[in-house]
This record gives C-alpha cells, structure tokens and sequence, in this order.
C-alpha cells in the first residue's frame, strides 16, 4: 500500500510526504483523530517508506523490508497496544520501547515503534516515555496513535510532531464502500453515517456483518417476548463489541424520534429500515423514545466501567419494555 491508499487525509499525507521528501524525519510525531479514519494505515505506510529499499518517498510494497512491515514481521519496527480488561499500556511495554529503540537498526535505516492507543498508557508509561522524548536514540522515529489528546501530558505533546487526520464527509465512505465492498446504496448510506466519517469503521462494520447484528438486536428489544431473560446471543459478545451493537440500537430508536418528529425518512440513518421505521414509530411517544435512549446509553456506560453485563442488560431491558 501506498499513501494513495490513505483516503480523504490530504493534509496528513502532505506533511509526512513533505518530511521525507526534505529529509527532515522529526524523532516522535503524534496521529491525531478519531478511531477508523486511518492513523494505523498512515503509520504503516510512513514506517514502510522510512524503510524501503527504493529509498523513495513512496514505498515500493514488493521490496523485503516492505513486506515484513506490511506482516508486522520487521525487526526494526515495533507495535504495542493497549492490553487486559482495563485496556491500557502499561511502564513494562514501554521500557521495551526504550530498550528496543537504544538498539541500532538490525536490517533497515530507521528503528520505528507505533505506539497504537496512546491515550490509553498509565501515568508510568506515560512519565517513561517522557525520557525517551527528551533523549532520542538515533536513527530511531516514534510514532504515537491517539483518538482523544486530552488524555496526553502536555509534556509529550510539545515533543511530537502533530499530524491531525479528520472524519470524512459521508458521501466519501458511502462511495467506497460501493465501489470497493459492493453495498447497495440504501445499506451504504446507513454504515456511513453510523460510522460518522469513520472509513476503517466503516469496513469493520461491513466485515463483521453489521446489518445481520442490527436486524438481530432491533428484535431483541423492539419485540420481547420476555421482560428479563436468561439468554441472549450479546452475552456471547466481547465486551468492547457490545458497546458497537448498543449503538445501532440507540441509533434505531433516535431515528423513530426522528420520524416521530418530522415524517421525513430522508434524515434516518436506518435509510434501509424507512417503511419499518415509519411504522414503529406510531408506537411510542416523544417522551418514551428520549426515556428509551437514555436507559441504552446509561446501560453503555456501565459496561465501559466494567459493570456485569447480564444484570446491564437486563435491567436496560425492562426499562425499554
């Protein structure tokens, strides 16, 4: 892959291409935006071009060096992510970082780690790799990924390169996922806007069947056929995936507010559920959807703070019915 393949992150690509261009590699940059809109993409391809055997600003993508990084296979460029059920990265994997980057480059002509998810390191790991950003090691480049740069120390900021990447306009992800994936338009339309600009969510959603798990959730809690249940299909769910189907739910009751409100079918994000959803919103007032809404997103809430979910589901259940 080639920065050809970073779609709708101009500016993005400008800057990185810019700097190898001018050899003027900076020895940490920070990706900043929001999950899905390419940081890991933009970071492989840079690592690749930082290292490819052409020497170009373009990675070849058949050299050696390419291949192995393309496989996360190279010796010279490293990944950590966020680990466990607390979901962080913690002072030993950064230590790694350190003593790993202190190493000359065993086959390429930059060492590289791609800190994915760096708003997630412990206060530890986070004042670790505060000493390796005020001492690089030489020939070696810092990449961190991160989706929300409140989290960051300013300290760690102020030593990065920023390069900002951006949501897409919905028509962008719409157009891709017809041409690249085969969507209809209808079912396109709602994964772009479900994915809010978001184009690796976007595939995500169609490669995990996401129309299928919507349809499947909707009945679950459009038609009951109990008030508290013993068994459903979401316990078997990672937990993090659960959080993704919960939003299609409060998606489909936002958009029978919506109907509710206006009888427009144009503003639904469910663009494919238009006749169903013109129907099921009859059955319920204004007032009952917002209550409806709030008890999904209150039950996504405790799920992130590691509440059980059978008892978040269940409860959430019996407020919706």
């Amino acid at each position: 892959m080639s920065f050809k393949n970073v779609i709708g992150q101009e500016l993005a690509v400008a800057l990185i291409k810019r700097a190898i261009e001018e050899r003027r590699i900076a020895h940490a940059y920070l990706f900043i935006g929001p999950d899905g809109v390419g940081k890991s993409l933009l970071a492989k391809i840079f690592a690749k071009s930082l290292n490819c055997e052409r020497e170009g600003t373009e990675p070849c993508d058949e050299c050696i060096s390419c291949r192995k990084i393309e496989s996360k296979n190279h010796p010279d460029v490293g990944w950590i992510f966020p680990e466990g059920k607390s979901f962080r990265i913690k002072i030993n994997s950064i230590r790694i970082v350190q003593q790993t980057l202190a190493l000359k480059p065993y086959e390429g002509r930059t060492k590289i780690y791609i800190i994915d998810g760096a708003d997630h390191m412990t206060e530890e790991a986070a004042n670790c790799l505060l000493k390796t950003l005020e001492e690089p090691p030489k020939d070696s480049v810092l990449i961190l990924l991160a989706s929300n740069i409140s989290r960051l120390y300013p300290t760690i900021i102020s030593r990065c390169q920023k390069i900002p990447l951006y949501p897409l306009a919905e028509q962008i992800v719409k157009a891709e996922l017809m041409r690249k994936h085969g969507i209809d338009e209808k079912k396109a339309a709602y994964i772009s806007r479900f994915s809010e600009g978001r184009l690796g969510k976007a595939i995500e959603a169609v490669e995990e069947e996401a129309f299928v798990k919507r349809d499947r959730v909707v009945n679950e809690f459009i038609t009951p056929r109990k008030l508290v249940y013993e068994d459903t299909w979401l316990y078997n769910e990672p937990r993090d995936k659960i959080n993704d189907i919960l939003n299609t739910l409060v998606i489909y009751f936002r958009d029978l507010l919506v109907f509710n409100l206006s009888k427009d079918s144009n503003l639904l994000v469910n663009l494919d559920k238009a006749d169903e959803i013109a129907r099921n919103s009859k059955r319920y007032s204004v007032e009952r959807l917002e209550e409806i809404m709030d008890a999904i997103l209150a039950t996504q809430d405790l799920i992130r703070r590691n509440a059980n979910v059978k008892i978040a589901l269940s409860y959430m259940r019996l407020n919706i019915t």
